[in-house]
Protein backbone atom coordinates (compact mmCIF):
# COMPACT_ATOMS: atom_id res chain seq x y z
CA UNK A 1 0.00 0.00 0.00
CA UNK A 2 1.22 3.42 -0.76
CA UNK A 3 2.36 5.28 2.73
CA UNK A 4 3.40 8.54 3.71
CA UNK A 5 6.96 8.01 2.30
CA UNK A 6 5.10 8.92 -1.32
CA UNK A 7 3.86 12.04 -0.37
CA UNK A 8 6.41 13.83 -2.61
CA UNK A 9 3.83 12.98 -5.47
CA UNK A 10 1.78 15.50 -5.24
CA UNK A 11 3.33 18.91 -4.22
CA UNK A 12 4.87 18.82 -7.94
CA UNK A 13 1.95 20.99 -9.28
CA UNK A 14 1.80 23.10 -6.52
CA UNK A 15 5.30 23.07 -6.52
CA UNK A 16 4.98 23.89 -10.52
CA UNK A 17 2.65 27.09 -9.10
CA UNK A 18 5.69 28.61 -7.17
CA UNK A 19 7.51 27.28 -10.61
CA UNK A 20 11.33 28.43 -9.00
CA UNK A 21 13.36 29.74 -11.42
CA UNK A 22 16.84 30.16 -10.50
CA UNK A 23 18.19 27.45 -8.85
CA UNK A 24 21.70 27.82 -9.26
CA UNK A 25 24.74 27.86 -7.12
CA UNK A 26 24.26 31.33 -5.56
CA UNK A 27 24.96 32.65 -1.90
CA UNK A 28 22.90 31.45 0.48
CA UNK A 29 20.08 33.83 0.82
CA UNK A 30 20.96 35.73 4.35
CA UNK A 31 24.55 34.88 5.24
CA UNK A 32 26.27 38.19 4.66
CA UNK A 33 25.48 38.48 8.37
CA UNK A 34 28.02 37.07 10.56
CA UNK A 35 26.24 34.97 12.51
CA UNK A 36 27.53 36.43 16.27
CA UNK A 37 25.70 39.73 14.71
CA UNK A 38 22.18 38.22 14.45
CA UNK A 39 19.73 37.81 17.34
CA UNK A 40 19.51 34.14 18.15
CA UNK A 41 15.53 34.43 16.28
CA UNK A 42 16.98 35.45 12.89
CA UNK A 43 19.90 32.63 13.26
CA UNK A 44 17.12 30.21 13.32
CA UNK A 45 15.37 31.56 11.22
CA UNK A 46 18.10 30.80 8.64
CA UNK A 47 18.24 27.36 10.34
CA UNK A 48 15.06 26.87 9.63
CA UNK A 49 15.09 27.45 5.75
CA UNK A 50 18.74 25.75 5.32
CA UNK A 51 17.45 22.51 7.20
CA UNK A 52 13.72 22.18 6.16
CA UNK A 53 14.17 20.08 2.88
CA UNK A 54 16.13 17.65 5.35
CA UNK A 55 13.49 17.58 7.88
CA UNK A 56 10.89 17.30 5.75
CA UNK A 57 12.09 14.27 3.58
CA UNK A 58 13.71 13.09 6.94
CA UNK A 59 10.31 12.93 8.53
CA UNK A 60 8.79 11.18 5.37
CA UNK A 61 11.01 8.14 6.00
CA UNK A 62 10.80 7.74 9.28
CA UNK A 63 6.99 7.75 8.63
CA UNK A 64 7.53 5.51 5.87
CA UNK A 65 9.31 2.74 7.95
CA UNK A 66 6.87 3.19 10.63
CA UNK A 67 3.94 1.88 8.29
CA UNK A 68 6.04 -0.85 7.88
CA UNK A 69 7.24 0.13 4.28
CA UNK A 70 10.16 -2.08 3.30
CA UNK A 71 13.49 0.14 2.14
CA UNK A 72 15.06 -0.94 -1.05
CA UNK A 73 11.97 -1.93 -2.61
CA UNK A 74 9.35 -0.24 -5.11
CA UNK A 75 5.37 0.11 -4.67
CA UNK A 76 3.94 0.83 -7.95
CA UNK A 77 0.42 2.05 -8.51
CA UNK A 78 -1.76 -0.46 -9.93
CA UNK A 79 -4.45 1.44 -11.80
CA UNK A 80 -5.29 5.10 -13.24
CA UNK A 81 -5.42 8.34 -11.30
CA UNK A 82 -8.51 9.21 -10.51
CA UNK A 83 -10.63 11.82 -7.89
CA UNK A 84 -10.44 9.08 -5.80
CA UNK A 85 -6.70 9.48 -5.30
CA UNK A 86 -6.48 11.87 -2.00
CA UNK A 87 -2.93 13.19 -2.79
CA UNK A 88 -2.48 16.61 -4.11
CA UNK A 89 -1.47 16.94 -7.81
CA UNK A 90 -1.92 13.25 -9.63
CA UNK A 91 -1.54 13.04 -13.13
CA UNK A 92 -3.45 11.11 -15.51
CA UNK A 93 -0.43 10.25 -17.92
CA UNK A 94 1.52 8.27 -15.96
CA UNK A 95 1.92 5.17 -12.46
CA UNK A 96 3.73 6.05 -9.76
CA UNK A 97 6.21 4.52 -8.05
CA UNK A 98 8.44 5.10 -5.00
CA UNK A 99 10.68 3.81 -2.49
CA UNK A 100 13.63 4.97 -0.14
CA UNK A 101 17.14 3.43 -1.08
CA UNK A 102 18.88 3.11 2.06
CA UNK A 103 22.89 3.38 1.78
CA UNK A 104 23.85 3.07 4.91
CA UNK A 105 25.30 -0.47 4.58
CA UNK A 106 26.18 -0.52 0.71
CA UNK A 107 25.06 0.26 -2.80
CA UNK A 108 21.47 -0.69 -4.20
CA UNK A 109 21.50 -1.32 -7.75
CA UNK A 110 17.74 -0.55 -9.56
CA UNK A 111 17.11 -2.97 -12.51
CA UNK A 112 14.83 -2.05 -15.77
CA UNK A 113 13.75 -3.26 -18.68
CA UNK A 114 13.48 -2.53 -22.00
CA UNK A 115 10.31 -0.53 -22.37
CA UNK A 116 11.12 -0.31 -26.22
CA UNK A 117 10.47 3.09 -26.39
CA UNK A 118 7.79 4.26 -23.40
CA UNK A 119 8.28 6.93 -21.41
CA UNK A 120 9.63 5.85 -18.24
CA UNK A 121 11.98 7.80 -15.34
CA UNK A 122 13.10 6.76 -12.15
CA UNK A 123 13.67 10.49 -10.58
CA UNK A 124 16.64 9.89 -7.67
CA UNK A 125 15.62 12.30 -4.92
CA UNK A 126 18.41 13.54 -2.41
CA UNK A 127 17.41 14.28 1.34
CA UNK A 128 17.63 17.93 0.93
CA UNK A 129 15.17 18.06 -2.09
CA UNK A 130 17.51 17.42 -5.30
CA UNK A 131 16.77 15.64 -7.91
CA UNK A 132 20.26 15.02 -8.76
CA UNK A 133 20.31 11.76 -11.08
CA UNK A 134 17.52 10.18 -13.53
CA UNK A 135 17.23 6.70 -14.92
CA UNK A 136 14.94 7.02 -18.22
CA UNK A 137 14.31 7.51 -21.14
CA UNK A 138 15.84 10.81 -21.58
CA UNK A 139 18.73 10.77 -19.18
CA UNK A 140 19.73 6.67 -20.04
CA UNK A 141 17.04 5.45 -22.67
CA UNK A 142 14.97 3.00 -22.69
CA UNK A 143 17.25 -0.08 -23.33
CA UNK A 144 17.40 -2.53 -20.33
CA UNK A 145 19.72 -1.47 -17.79
CA UNK A 146 21.12 -1.81 -14.32
CA UNK A 147 22.30 1.32 -12.21
CA UNK A 148 23.75 1.39 -9.14
CA UNK A 149 23.68 4.07 -6.45
CA UNK A 150 26.21 4.20 -4.46
CA UNK A 151 26.69 6.23 -1.13
CA UNK A 152 28.98 9.39 -0.92
CA UNK A 153 32.46 8.90 -0.91
CA UNK A 154 32.42 5.30 -2.12
CA UNK A 155 35.34 3.40 -4.05
CA UNK A 156 34.33 0.05 -4.44
CA UNK A 157 34.14 -2.06 -7.79
CA UNK A 158 31.20 -2.71 -10.20
CA UNK A 159 29.92 -5.85 -11.91
CA UNK A 160 30.46 -5.50 -15.55
CA UNK A 161 27.10 -3.68 -17.22
CA UNK A 162 26.12 -1.70 -14.05
CA UNK A 163 26.77 1.95 -14.15
CA UNK A 164 27.61 3.86 -11.13
CA UNK A 165 24.50 6.91 -10.47
CA UNK A 166 26.74 8.75 -7.26
CA UNK A 167 24.11 9.90 -4.62
CA UNK A 168 24.79 12.81 -2.63
CA UNK A 169 23.23 11.49 0.63
CA UNK A 170 22.71 7.67 2.44
CA UNK A 171 19.10 8.15 2.06
CA UNK A 172 17.39 8.50 -1.60
CA UNK A 173 13.64 9.00 -2.34
CA UNK A 174 13.53 7.04 -5.98
CA UNK A 175 10.34 8.08 -7.66
CA UNK A 176 9.32 6.11 -10.59
CA UNK A 177 6.48 7.45 -13.75
CA UNK A 178 5.67 5.12 -16.33
CA UNK A 179 3.49 6.26 -19.08
CA UNK A 180 0.08 5.01 -19.74
CA UNK A 181 -2.09 6.15 -22.29
CA UNK A 182 -6.12 5.65 -20.57
CA UNK A 183 -7.30 2.14 -20.44
CA UNK A 184 -6.74 0.58 -22.99
CA UNK A 185 -2.66 0.82 -22.22
CA UNK A 186 -2.67 -0.37 -18.40
CA UNK A 187 -1.56 -3.55 -19.03
CA UNK A 188 1.33 -2.74 -20.98
CA UNK A 189 2.30 -0.02 -18.32
CA UNK A 190 1.70 -2.29 -15.36
CA UNK A 191 3.60 -4.62 -17.49
CA UNK A 192 7.00 -2.20 -17.36
CA UNK A 193 6.98 -1.08 -14.09
CA UNK A 194 6.27 -4.68 -12.47
CA UNK A 195 10.04 -5.28 -13.92
CA UNK A 196 11.45 -2.63 -11.62
CA UNK A 197 13.70 -3.85 -9.08
CA UNK A 198 16.06 -3.66 -6.85
CA UNK A 199 19.02 -5.49 -4.91
CA UNK A 200 21.80 -4.46 -2.64
CA UNK A 201 25.19 -5.20 -4.50
CA UNK A 202 26.26 -7.95 -2.52
CA UNK A 203 23.00 -9.79 -3.67
CA UNK A 204 23.15 -8.68 -7.46
CA UNK A 205 21.38 -9.78 -9.58
CA UNK A 206 20.36 -13.08 -7.30
CA UNK A 207 18.48 -11.13 -5.12
CA UNK A 208 16.45 -8.66 -6.91
CA UNK A 209 13.11 -7.86 -5.79
CA UNK A 210 10.38 -7.16 -8.14
CA UNK A 211 7.99 -4.11 -7.45
CA UNK A 212 4.97 -4.61 -5.22
CA UNK A 213 1.87 -3.64 -6.92
CA UNK A 214 -0.88 -1.47 -5.06
CA UNK A 215 -3.98 -1.16 -5.93
CA UNK A 216 -5.44 1.11 -3.22
CA UNK A 217 -5.52 4.77 -3.92
CA UNK A 218 -3.70 6.58 -1.32
CA UNK A 219 -4.56 9.25 0.60
CA UNK A 220 -1.67 11.18 2.07
CA UNK A 221 -1.71 14.49 3.61
CA UNK A 222 1.43 16.46 3.31
CA UNK A 223 3.39 16.37 6.52
CA UNK A 224 3.59 20.09 8.52
CA UNK A 225 7.19 20.19 9.89
CA UNK A 226 6.01 24.15 11.30
CA UNK A 227 3.95 22.01 13.48
CA UNK A 228 7.06 20.65 15.04
CA UNK A 229 7.60 24.35 16.82
CA UNK A 230 10.96 24.13 18.35
CA UNK A 231 11.07 20.56 17.92
CA UNK A 232 12.24 20.72 14.36
CA UNK A 233 15.70 21.61 15.23
CA UNK A 234 15.78 18.61 17.38
CA UNK A 235 15.04 16.73 13.98
CA UNK A 236 17.18 18.73 12.42
CA UNK A 237 19.76 17.53 14.69
CA UNK A 238 18.80 13.73 14.00
CA UNK A 239 18.66 14.41 10.58
CA UNK A 240 21.78 15.62 10.07
CA UNK A 241 23.53 12.86 11.81
CA UNK A 242 22.38 10.78 9.00
CA UNK A 243 22.82 12.44 5.84
CA UNK A 244 25.47 15.38 6.98
CA UNK A 245 25.98 18.02 4.15
CA UNK A 246 27.92 18.67 1.33
CA UNK A 247 31.20 19.36 1.70
CA UNK A 248 30.35 22.60 -0.41
CA UNK A 249 27.90 23.21 2.34
CA UNK A 250 29.59 22.49 5.54
CA UNK A 251 29.58 25.80 6.78
CA UNK A 252 26.56 26.77 6.63
CA UNK A 253 25.58 24.69 9.20
CA UNK A 254 28.48 25.60 11.98
CA UNK A 255 26.65 28.89 11.64
CA UNK A 256 23.53 27.76 14.12
CA UNK A 257 26.18 25.83 16.90
CA UNK A 258 26.03 29.09 18.81
CA UNK A 259 22.19 27.34 19.13
CA UNK A 260 23.10 24.26 19.95
CA UNK A 261 21.90 23.39 16.62
CA UNK A 262 24.27 20.30 14.71
CA UNK A 263 24.28 16.84 14.01
CA UNK A 264 22.86 14.40 16.78
CA UNK A 265 21.95 18.05 19.09
CA UNK A 266 19.12 18.54 20.44
CA UNK A 267 18.74 21.83 21.50
CA UNK A 268 14.97 22.24 22.99
CA UNK A 269 16.61 19.77 25.65
CA UNK A 270 19.40 22.29 26.64
CA UNK A 271 17.36 23.69 29.91
CA UNK A 272 17.59 27.28 28.15
CA UNK A 273 13.98 28.56 27.98
CA UNK A 274 14.98 31.54 26.39
CA UNK A 275 16.78 30.17 22.93
CA UNK A 276 13.45 27.19 23.21
CA UNK A 277 11.21 30.80 22.90
CA UNK A 278 13.98 31.91 20.62
CA UNK A 279 13.75 28.82 18.36
CA UNK A 280 10.27 28.65 18.86
CA UNK A 281 9.58 32.24 17.85
CA UNK A 282 11.67 31.80 14.66
CA UNK A 283 9.69 28.84 13.02
CA UNK A 284 6.28 30.31 11.66
CA UNK A 285 8.33 33.55 10.67
CA UNK A 286 11.10 31.48 8.61
CA UNK A 287 7.72 28.96 7.00
CA UNK A 288 6.28 31.77 6.48
CA UNK A 289 9.05 33.29 4.11
CA UNK A 290 9.36 29.77 2.45
CA UNK A 291 6.16 29.91 1.29
CA UNK A 292 5.69 33.35 0.46
CA UNK A 293 8.60 32.70 -2.10
CA UNK A 294 8.08 32.90 -5.48
CA UNK A 295 11.10 32.66 -8.39
CA UNK A 296 8.44 31.73 -11.15
CA UNK A 297 8.27 33.90 -14.60
CA UNK A 298 4.75 34.48 -16.81
CA UNK A 299 4.29 33.28 -20.02
CA UNK A 300 0.97 34.23 -21.42
CA UNK A 301 -0.59 34.05 -18.19
CA UNK A 302 1.06 30.77 -16.92
CA UNK A 303 3.27 30.55 -14.19
CA UNK A 304 6.96 28.40 -14.69
CA UNK A 305 9.97 27.86 -13.79
CA UNK A 306 12.77 27.36 -16.02
CA UNK A 307 15.45 26.23 -14.59
CA UNK A 308 15.09 24.04 -12.06
CA UNK A 309 18.43 22.57 -11.61
CA UNK A 310 20.21 19.02 -10.04
CA UNK A 311 21.07 20.71 -7.21
CA UNK A 312 20.33 23.87 -5.78
CA UNK A 313 22.33 25.63 -3.30
CA UNK A 314 20.53 28.22 -2.41
CA UNK A 315 18.43 27.22 0.45
CA UNK A 316 15.08 29.76 -0.15
CA UNK A 317 14.80 28.58 -3.53
CA UNK A 318 16.06 24.98 -2.51
CA UNK A 319 13.13 24.83 0.67
CA UNK A 320 10.48 26.61 -1.94
CA UNK A 321 10.69 23.85 -4.30
CA UNK A 322 10.08 21.28 -1.77
CA UNK A 323 7.67 22.49 0.64
CA UNK A 324 5.12 19.93 -0.42
CA UNK A 325 7.53 17.24 -0.28
CA UNK A 326 10.76 16.13 -2.67
CA UNK A 327 9.86 14.86 -6.47
CA UNK A 328 9.90 18.50 -8.40
CA UNK A 329 11.54 17.50 -11.75
CA UNK A 330 14.83 19.30 -13.01
CA UNK A 331 13.09 21.53 -16.24
CA UNK A 332 14.90 19.11 -18.74
CA UNK A 333 12.65 16.16 -17.61
CA UNK A 334 9.68 18.51 -17.45
CA UNK A 335 8.39 21.93 -17.30
CA UNK A 336 4.76 22.54 -15.72
CA UNK A 337 2.70 25.38 -16.67
CA UNK A 338 -0.02 26.44 -13.88
CA UNK A 339 -2.60 28.84 -14.56
CA UNK A 340 -5.00 29.58 -11.35
CA UNK A 341 -6.13 33.26 -13.04
CA UNK A 342 -8.29 33.82 -16.30
CA UNK A 343 -7.69 36.83 -18.58
CA UNK A 344 -9.37 39.19 -16.57
CA UNK A 345 -7.23 38.55 -13.80
CA UNK A 346 -10.08 36.93 -11.73
CA UNK A 347 -9.55 33.30 -10.70
CA UNK A 348 -10.48 30.61 -12.50
CA UNK A 349 -14.06 29.24 -11.96
CA UNK A 350 -16.99 27.24 -13.24
CA UNK A 351 -18.84 30.17 -13.80
CA UNK A 352 -17.24 31.66 -16.77
CA UNK A 353 -16.16 29.63 -19.81
CA UNK A 354 -12.40 29.91 -21.02
CA UNK A 355 -10.85 28.12 -24.26
CA UNK A 356 -6.62 27.51 -25.32
CA UNK A 357 -6.31 27.70 -28.87
CA UNK A 358 -3.00 25.71 -30.11
CA UNK A 359 -2.79 27.37 -33.66
CA UNK A 360 -1.60 24.32 -36.99
CA UNK A 361 1.67 23.48 -36.04
CA UNK A 362 1.86 24.83 -33.06
CA UNK A 363 1.35 21.75 -29.88
CA UNK A 364 3.82 21.98 -27.01
CA UNK A 365 6.99 21.25 -28.54
CA UNK A 366 7.98 18.55 -26.58
CA UNK A 367 10.39 15.04 -27.22
CA UNK A 368 7.91 13.09 -25.10
CA UNK A 369 4.01 14.04 -24.27
CA UNK A 370 2.24 17.00 -22.89
CA UNK A 371 -1.37 16.85 -20.73
CA UNK A 372 -3.17 19.83 -20.03
CA UNK A 373 -4.81 18.84 -16.10
CA UNK A 374 -7.68 20.69 -14.22
CA UNK A 375 -8.00 20.62 -10.31
CA UNK A 376 -9.69 21.63 -7.32
CA UNK A 377 -8.18 24.39 -5.37
CA UNK A 378 -6.97 21.27 -3.45
CA UNK A 379 -5.37 19.90 -6.12
CA UNK A 380 -7.10 17.21 -6.45
CA UNK A 381 -9.06 15.66 -9.44
CA UNK A 382 -12.61 16.97 -10.12
CA UNK A 383 -15.38 14.88 -10.71
CA UNK A 384 -17.02 15.30 -13.86
CA UNK A 385 -20.04 13.11 -15.57
CA UNK A 386 -17.11 12.07 -18.62
CA UNK A 387 -14.96 10.81 -16.35
CA UNK A 388 -12.26 13.26 -18.35
CA UNK A 389 -9.55 15.26 -16.05
CA UNK A 390 -7.12 16.16 -18.85
CA UNK A 391 -6.92 16.47 -22.47
CA UNK A 392 -3.56 14.75 -23.59
CA UNK A 393 -1.36 14.41 -26.96
CA UNK A 394 -3.29 10.94 -26.70
CA UNK A 395 -6.35 11.43 -26.10
CA UNK A 396 -8.63 10.15 -28.66
CA UNK A 397 -11.30 11.44 -30.54
CA UNK A 398 -9.64 15.28 -30.48
CA UNK A 399 -11.29 17.60 -33.29
CA UNK A 400 -9.50 19.76 -35.20
CA UNK A 401 -10.20 23.13 -36.63
CA UNK A 402 -10.71 23.69 -40.63
CA UNK A 403 -7.02 25.32 -40.53
CA UNK A 404 -5.29 22.46 -38.04
CA UNK A 405 -5.98 24.25 -35.20
CA UNK A 406 -6.43 22.75 -31.93
CA UNK A 407 -9.48 24.16 -29.17
CA UNK A 408 -9.85 22.73 -25.94
CA UNK A 409 -13.35 24.25 -23.79
CA UNK A 410 -12.34 24.46 -20.14
CA UNK A 411 -15.80 25.37 -18.77
CA UNK A 412 -18.48 23.54 -15.95
CA UNK A 413 -21.04 23.25 -18.84
CA UNK A 414 -21.67 20.51 -22.00
CA UNK A 415 -20.55 22.93 -25.05
CA UNK A 416 -22.58 22.18 -28.01
CA UNK A 417 -21.44 20.36 -30.83
CA UNK A 418 -18.42 18.31 -31.36
CA UNK A 419 -15.50 20.21 -29.15
CA UNK A 420 -12.51 19.27 -26.78
CA UNK A 421 -14.30 19.55 -23.47
CA UNK A 422 -11.96 19.71 -20.59
CA UNK A 423 -15.07 19.89 -17.49
CA UNK A 424 -14.82 22.36 -15.06
CA UNK A 425 -16.23 22.33 -11.65
CA UNK A 426 -19.09 24.68 -10.94
CA UNK A 427 -16.73 26.46 -8.79
CA UNK A 428 -12.90 27.80 -8.50
CA UNK A 429 -10.31 25.71 -9.90
CA UNK A 430 -6.96 25.70 -11.07
CA UNK A 431 -4.77 24.07 -14.69
CA UNK A 432 -1.59 22.50 -15.30
CA UNK A 433 0.22 22.18 -18.53
CA UNK A 434 2.73 19.39 -18.50
CA UNK A 435 5.52 19.20 -20.99
CA UNK A 436 7.58 16.17 -20.87
CA UNK A 437 11.62 16.36 -22.39
CA UNK A 438 10.82 20.22 -23.50
CA UNK A 439 12.47 20.89 -26.45
CA UNK A 440 14.81 24.01 -26.44
CA UNK A 441 11.43 26.52 -27.67
CA UNK A 442 9.93 26.27 -24.49
CA UNK A 443 13.58 27.59 -22.66
CA UNK A 444 14.28 29.94 -25.09
CA UNK A 445 10.91 31.80 -25.34
CA UNK A 446 10.59 30.95 -28.87
CA UNK A 447 7.71 28.93 -28.21
CA UNK A 448 5.12 30.69 -25.89
CA UNK A 449 2.14 28.77 -24.44
CA UNK A 450 -1.14 30.18 -25.86
CA UNK A 451 -3.16 32.29 -23.41
CA UNK A 452 -6.53 31.31 -22.05
CA UNK A 453 -9.54 33.37 -23.52
CA UNK A 454 -12.67 34.32 -22.27
CA UNK A 455 -15.53 33.07 -24.47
Amino acid sequence: MLTNSHLSRRGLLEMAGLGVAAYAAATPFSLAAAADTLSDTALAEEAYVWGFPLVLTNTLYKASLKSGVATNRFVVQAFLSTPAVNAAGPNVDTLYGSTWLDLTKEPQVIVVPDTHGRYYSIQLVDAYGNSFAYIGRRATGTKAGAYAVTPPGWTGKLPIGVKQLSATTPHVFALTRTLVSGDADLQGALAVQSKYAIAPLSGYPAKAVSSQLSHVPFNLPPPNVAAHGAAFFDDLGDALAVNPPFAKDTAVPKRFAKLGIGSNLHPTKSGNKALVDALAAAVPVADLKIRKSNYSVNVNGWRVGLNVTPIIWDPLERAAINQYGPGTHIAQEALYFSARSGPDGKPLSGANRYAITFPKGGLPPVDAFWSLTLYGPDFLLVENPIKRYAITDRTAGLVYGPDGSLEISIQHDAPKGKTNWLPAPAGPYQLILRTYQPKKALFDGSYKVPPLRLV
